[in-house]
């Protein structure tokens, strides 16, 4: 795989994991002030967690893509998926894989290549 291939699927996977995250952050939000708050319940609610059901698959697929290429082990890659249902969680993950995959950069004397 090129650099060209593995920049895509990298930006792939942050895309995703900033989408999903912030969907659940707002999601989650909203939530709370519905059930907690007893406010009424928005309009566009049941379609925007209808909505992150469908964004949280594709996470999934990224982050899978990604760990094929990076050579992620069966648990690492079952954690980082997981990220995506825990609010905040997504964005700390992110941040930790750029820093691995920056690492990797690094190592690799300019390659993206594992």
């Amino acid at each position: 795989m090129n650099r060209d291939e593995f920049a895509k699927q990298w930006m792939f996977y942050r895309i995703m994991a900033v989408v999903v995250g912030t969907v659940l952050l707002v999601l989650t939000g909203f939530l709370i002030s519905v059930r907690g708050l007893q406010n009424p319940e928005p309009a566009f609610y049941a379609a925007a967690w209808t909505a992150h059901g469908y964004l949280f698959p594709i996470y999934v697929v990224a982050t899978f893509m990604l760990s094929t290429k990076l050579k992620w082990s069966f648990g690492k890659t079952i954690l980082i998926m997981l990220a995506g249902t825990i609010p905040f969680m997504s964005f700390l993950t992110e941040r930790n894989v750029a820093k691995e995959v920056s690492r990797t950069n690094d190592t690799t004397t300019g390659s993206f290549l594992v």
